[in-house]
């Protein structure tokens, strides 16, 4: 007798089969019957899970973003300063990132379909980082520490750079370093960030 599947493991599932649909199609390119074919149920019995595609897009795009304490634990792990918190933050986030391919096809498709859902949500996922880089430059130039610059634009330099990795890293194209462990490249990534805004003296450690 088939074992039947708990409402949580149908529910991962689901989940599963439609991202690697949206990676492929984006939110308007697939359709519900798609979805439900490719989740071996009906449509109907897909309702019962999830009320709408754009009920189901949604809970596909909060399984991407990382873990609250992911970035806790990096936070705690080591020195407080500037430089090797968001060294440490960022490679918890381009890991993640990069370890899942049908993300980063969802993000390259919703800017190519002009899809704001899934838009909103990534530019939303790099905000973050976005500010708190742009808030400690600000504090670095106004206590002296470094030369006076634009802190948009580093910070935007900055995620630039990454961003970039992780679409060469996951999927293949260009020279992503592949054959150098990724902490590696992010940290050279991050050191040269840290001498182009004046604080090349500080060093990143790996452990």
């Amino acid at each position: 007798m088939r074992k039947r599947l708990t409402a949580e493991t149908r529910k991962a599932a689901i989940l599963h089969q439609s991202k690697r649909l949206f990676a492929r199609k984006g939110l308007h390119g697939v359709s519900v019957d798609e979805l439900a074919r490719a989740c071996k149920m009906s449509p109907a019995v897909l309702y019962q899970h999830f009320p709408s595609k754009e009920a189901l897009y949604k809970a596909v795009l909060d399984e991407i973003a990382c873990s609250r304490d992911a970035y806790v634990d990096a936070i705690l792990s080591g020195p407080d300063e500037f430089g090797p918190v968001l060294y440490r933050t960022m490679l918890v986030y381009v890991t993640s990132r990069i370890k899942d391919v049908d993300a980063v096809r969802i993000e390259l498709r919703s800017i190519i379909d002009g899809d704001k859902v899934s838009e909103t949500f990534f530019k939303n996922q790099w905000k973050g980082f976005t500010e708190y880089i742009e808030a400690s430059v600000k504090e670095l130039v106004k206590d002296k520490v470094i030369p006076k610059l634009d802190a948009r634009v580093a910070a935007l330099c900055y995620v630039g750079m990454l961003r970039e990795l992780i679409i060469a890293r996951a999927l293949g194209v260009g020279d992503a370093c592949i054959d150098r462990p990724l902490e590696h490249v992010v940290k050279d990534v991050h050191m040269l960030f840290l001498r182009l805004v004046g604080l090349s003296g500080r060093t990143v450690t790996l452990e």
